[in-house]
């Protein structure tokens, strides 16, 4: 099972860009029967880190270990799961000479099956028989972790530990209760999640983007209200019903997000992508079936709220198809809380404009069955600023930035050697 994986691994120079702050256990033993227990602290493929705690000729260590991740399939039938350990660092005092070798975690599993618990050694080399299983590896629930676990990982000062007690709710400070009354975020959605090639993947993100909007402005205790075009209303006449029945106050919130194909025209002059309004490839494209994401821009904005979000995931070339990939994206459902007052930032205080695509003009945008690459990478790039392990203010042009980032690395030929690459590209106008 493992000459396929070592042949995947041997090529992979560089690890890249995963969905949120999430908390896992590791517990293994090295071949002379040495116990380690790794705390790890995953944000995306790209970012990542494990405490590894251990004992060794009566000395307590703690070891910070970086760590990036791929994913992908060998053959037709199976997948794996590569986690590349990096850049160790002793937490705890440590002779002049202790040396640790960073930790290599490999999953491998079958069509159909169960993942199973990972292999791990510190042989970058990857000879099979360096090679032993890992004794658990589970995800923590913040709700049962306490301090004292904490503390087998994190000195007291430092910030990584005040953070991590703060998203457990191990803390005696409490978000101030504010009110927001007579602010509305107002989220629209349009989804071609009918089309046969990429729909499946757009009605996971269209489910995924009302959730956590909705639960947002729940925290920001503001309003909600939903505009969606999706299924069988998937055209432009819908589209232009809901652009023009958005009703906004001057403090209100707009995001609009659009998930489906795009394309554009061979003698198109402006960067943004055309969004293709049809749910059949046997409908013909022109002005009847598409518009331009910049006209959704303008629309939208022109409405006077005081915080507008503008995004397209989709194709932006002559071909106007958006691609799909069977690589997947380590996606767990993360049960960390979000720091609230980062949320006010970006949400309650932020003002002005941003309007992002998904890709540069002649570039398409990439999918899998997890959503397009660059709604994943939009959700990973704002979970991450407005989680308490992030430090500073949390900033609008740094999260597209980053989302741009993340979904070029998703593309990359060592992430998903079928992809071409991904650049998107924006505009923002933010101040505070």
């Amino acid at each position: 099972m493992f000459k396929w994986l070592l042949t995947a691994c041997c090529i992979l120079a560089c690890y890249i860009g995963g969905y949120s702050q999430s908390l896992y256990e590791m517990k293994f033993t090295d071949k002379n029967k040495v116990e380690y227990t790794g705390l790890l602290v995953y944000f995306n493929e790209s970012k990542g880190y494990m405490r590894i705690a251990y004992t060794t000729n009566n000395v307590y260590n703690v070891v910070n270990v970086d760590y990036t991740s791929v994913a992908g399939k060998l053959g037709d039938n199976i997948n794996y799961f590569f986690m590349k350990g990096s850049n160790p660092k002793f937490i705890t005092d440590h002779a002049a000479d202790a040396r640790y070798n960073s930790d290599y975690f490999i999953w491998t599993w079958k069509n159909g099956q169960a993942q199973q618990l990972p292999y791990t050694t510190d042989d970058s080399s990857f000879q099979v028989g360096n090679m032993l299983p890992v004794a658990s590896f589970v995800q923590l629930k913040t709700t049962e972790i306490t301090d004292t676990y904490l503390r087998y990982f994190f000195g007291s000062n430092e910030m990584e530990y005040i953070s991590l007690k703060k998203m457990c709710g191990i803390t005696d400070v409490k978000d101030p209760v504010v009110s927001n009354n007579g602010i509305t975020l107002h989220f629209v959605i349009v989804a071609n999640t009918l089309i046969g090639d990429i729909g499946k993947s757009c009605n996971t993100d269209k489910d995924r983007l009302e959730y956590e909007f909705s639960s947002i402005a729940d925290a920001l205790q503001i309003g909600f209200k939903k505009y969606e075009v999706y299924g069988e209303n998937f055209n432009k006449y819908n589209v232009n019903s809901i652009l023009n029945s958005v009703s906004v106050s001057p403090n209100d919130i707009v995001i609009f997000v659009y998930r489906g194909h795009g394309f554009r025209w061979s003698d198109q002059k402006d960067s943004w992508p055309m969004l293709d309004l049809r749910t059949s490839f046997y409908n013909p494209i022109n002005d009847n079936s598409s518009i331009n994401l910049g006209t959704v821009y303008t629309s939208l904005v022109g409405k006077g709220a005081r915080l507008n979000i503008i995004l397209g995931d989709c194709c932006n070339s002559d071909v106007g198809i958006s691609k799909m990939t069977a690589n997947n994206f380590l996606n767990p459902q993360a049960d960390n809380k979000p720091d609230v007052g980062k949320l006010r930032r970006l949400f309650i205080s932020a003002k002005g404009n941003i309007l992002s695509a998904a890709a540069k003009p002649g570039e398409v945008s990439w999918a899998n069955d997890f959503g397009g690459f660059f709604t994943i990478s939009f959700l990973q790039a704002m979970k991450e600023q407005i989680s308490y392990l992030t430090y500073g203010a949390p900033d609008w042009q740094q999260i597209i930035n980053y989302t741009i980032q993340l979904a070029r690395d998703k593309t990359s030929q060592n992430q998903c050697n079928n992809c071409s690459i991904q650049d998107g590209i924006q505009y923002a106008a933010i101040n505070y």
